[in-house]
C-alpha cells in the first residue's frame, strides 16, 4: 500500500444533511455530472475540477478515481473496483500505480491520509468518499447534452454579479487576500478593482477591497485613519448595493471592532451576516475573532472551528484558528493548528509567527526563536515578527539580542509605520512597565487597530496586576474580567 495506508475511520464522519441546505441525492441513482464539495467543483462531463472558481489540472486517471468515488461516496470502493475500472480486462499487479493514482488526487484537494477531509482510507480494503456532496448539475441517463456551463457561471446563480468575469476576477481577489502578505494583498486589491470595471454592482467586490484595506492596516502598510476612511466608503457602497450581502456585513462588523471598538455594533453586524447566510465562513470567522478579542473564549471556539468546516482549505481562517487557540490560552492546540498552516503553505508567515507564540508559552524558548526568524524572512521583517523576536529574547533572558531587536525596529519605523503596540510588547517582554504602558497609551492615543487584542493576550499578563492595565482596556471599550 506504501504511502496510503493510514487509519480506520468510523462511517460516522458522513455528515447527514442538516443546515446546509444541499441535495443529498441516492449516488447509485444518480444522473449529476456536476457536483461541488467543499471549496471544490467538479464537472463529470468536461472533466474538470475547480477550486474557489480556479481550475485545477488533473491527470486522467487520478479524474477518473474521483468520479467513482463521488458516484458512490459513502461506500467502500475496494482497490479491486478502481484496478478495473482503471485498467479493464488487464490481469496484472497495479498497487503502484493505483497508489501513485491516488496520492496525486489526494494532492490536488489538500487532502492526507492521516487527516483526511475527502477521501478515507480502509487500510487493505480500499476507499471512500467521506465529504458532504451537493450535485448541481444533471441529465437524463443517455441524454445527448451541449456543453456545459463553467463552473464559475454555475456559481454565479448564488452570486450577486452578472458577469462571470467579474466572478473570475473575485475570487482570484480572494485567493491573493489569503495569503495574507503586502505583496499579495495589493494583488488582491488590482483583482477586486477589476472585477468592479468589469461590473460596477458586484457587491461582493467592495466588501473583498474593505477586507484587504483592514489587512494592510493590520500590516502597517496603510495608515489607520485612511484605511478606516476607505473601508467606510466600501462597506458603505456594498450595502447600498445589496444591503442582504452577508460578506458586506461581516467585513463592516470587522471595521467596526478594529477602527471604532464598537463592540456593541460589530456583535450586530456578525450576527446580521449569519441571519442572512448561516454558511458564509467568512462572517463565522470574523465573528470568532470578535469573541475572542472580548475574552469570550468557548463562543469563538466553536465559530472558528464551524468557519474551519465551512472553508477547510482556507489558508487565512486555517491561521486565523491558530491564532484564536494562542489567544484562547490552548497553547498546544495552537501548535497543531499552526503547523496543519504551514503543511499547506511552508512560507506563510502569520502561521510562523503564531506557531512561535505558542512555543514560547510552552516554555520552548528555542523553538519560538526559530520560527520567529523564519516569520521575519519570510514577512520581509514585518515589525510583529521583528517585536515577537525580541520579546522571545527577553522572556528567555537574553537581554542583548532583544535590545538589538528594538534598536532594529525604531530604525524600520524611520522608513514605515510600526505600531506602537509592538513596542510596547518588547517592553513588556523587558520588564520595563513604565515604559510599556507609555506606548500603550501611545497606540490607544493614536486609535491603532491592534491593542483590541490586549485583554486576551497572554505576552501582557505581568501587567494585568498593574490598574494603569485596566484603565487602557475601559478606554478600548473592554472590561478587565475573567476570560469565559
Amino acid at each position: 500500500m506504501g504511502s496510503e495506508t493510514g487509519p480506520e475511520r468510523q462511517g460516522a464522519r458522513l455528515r447527514k444533511h442538516g443546515a446546509m441546505g444541499m441535495r443529498l441525492l441516492d449516488p447509485e441513482r444518480s444522473t449529476a455530472y456536476k457536483f461541488r464539495f467543499g471549496t471544490f467543483e467538479v464537472d463529470l462531463q468536461q472533466r474538470e475540477l475547480y477550486n474557489r472558481g480556479i481550475r485545477i489540472g488533473l491527470q486522467q486517471k487520478p479524474f477518473r478515481i474521483l468520479e467513482l468515488l463521488l458516484r458512490k461516496r459513502g461506500a467502500l470502493v475496494t482497490r479491486d473496483e478502481l484496478a478495473q475500472y482503471l485498467w479493464p480486462n488487464l490481469h496484472v499487479s497495479f498497487d503502484r500505480g493505483l497508489n501513485t493514482a491516488v496520492n496525486v488526487l489526494r494532492r490536488a484537494l489538500g487532502d492526507s491520509p492521516t487527516n483526511c477531509r475527502y477521501i478515507e482510507t480502509r487500510s487493505g480494503l480500499g476507499y471512500r468518499f467521506i465529504a458532504q456532496v451537493e450535485e448541481i448539475g444533471q441529465g437524463l441517463p443517455g441524454e445527448r447534452r451541449g456543453a456545459p456551463d463553467s463552473i464559475a457561471s454555475l456559481a454565479l446563480n448564488q452570486n450577486p454579479t452578472s458577469s462571470p468575469e467579474a466572478y473570475q476576477d473575485y475570487l482570484k481577489g480572494r485567493y491573493f487576500y489569503s495569503k495574507m502578505s503586502e505583496d499579495d494583498l495589493h494583488k488582491s486589491i488590482a483583482h477586486f478593482e477589476s472585477a468592479l470595471k468589469q461590473d460596477a454592482k458586484c457587491a461582493l467586490a467592495y466588501a473583498g477591497l474593505a477586507n484587504a484595506h483592514s489587512m494592510l492596516a493590520l500590516l502597517g502598510a496603510l495608515p489607520t485613519a485612511a484605511a478606516r476612511n476607505r473601508i467606510r466608503q466600501l462597506t458603505g457602497a456594498a450595502l447600498q448595493l445589496d444591503p442582504k450581502l452577508a460578506e458586506a456585513h461581516a467585513a463592516l462588523a470587522d471595521s467596526k471592532k478594529l477602527f471604532e471598538w464598537d463592540w456593541a455594533g460589530a456583535e450586530r453586524e456578525s450576527l446580521a451576516a449569519l441571519d442572512l447566510n448561516p454558511n458564509c465562513a467568512d462572517g463565522r470567522h470574523r465573528y470568532a475573532a470578535l469573541l475572542c478579542a472580548q475574552g469570550r473564549t468557548e463562543e469563538a471556539v466553536s465559530q472558528m472551528r464551524r468557519a474551519q468546516e465551512l472553508d477547510p482549505l482556507s489558508m487565512l481562517i486555517s491561521t486565523e484558528a491558530a491564532w484564536t487557540l494562542y489567544m484562547c490560552r490552548n497553547f498546544q492546540g495552537a501548535v497543531e493548528q499552526a503547523w496543519k498552516t504551514l503543511a499547506l503553505e511552508p512560507r506563510c508567515a502569520p502561521a510562523q509567527h503564531t506557531l512561535g507564540l505558542a512555543c514560547e508559552q510552552l516554555g520552548m524558548h528555542e523553538e519560538a526563536v526559530t520560527e520567529f526568524e523564519n516569520a521575519c524572512t519570510c514577512s520581509g521583517r514585518q515589525p510583529a515578527s521583528i517585536a515577537a523576536l525580541a520579546h522571545a529574547h527577553a522572556s528567555s533572558g537574553n537581554r542583548e539580542e532583544a535590545l538589538r531587536n528594538l534598536r532594529e525596529l525604531e530604525e524600520v519605523s524611520q522608513r514605515r509605520r510600526v505600531s506602537p503596540y509592538w513596542i510596547s510588547i518588547v517592553h513588556a517582554g523587558l520588564a520595563a512597565n513604565d515604559l510599556a504602558f507609555e506606548w500603550i497609551e501611545k497606540t490607544i492615543d493614536e486609535r491603532d487597530v491592534w491593542p483590541v487584542w490586549m485583554k486576551v493576550e497572554p505576552r501582557f499578563d505581568p501587567l494585568r496586576s498593574d490598574p494603569r492595565f485596566g484603565r487602557a482596556l475601559r478606554r478600548l471599550g473592554l472590561h478587565p474580567d475573567q476570560l469565559t
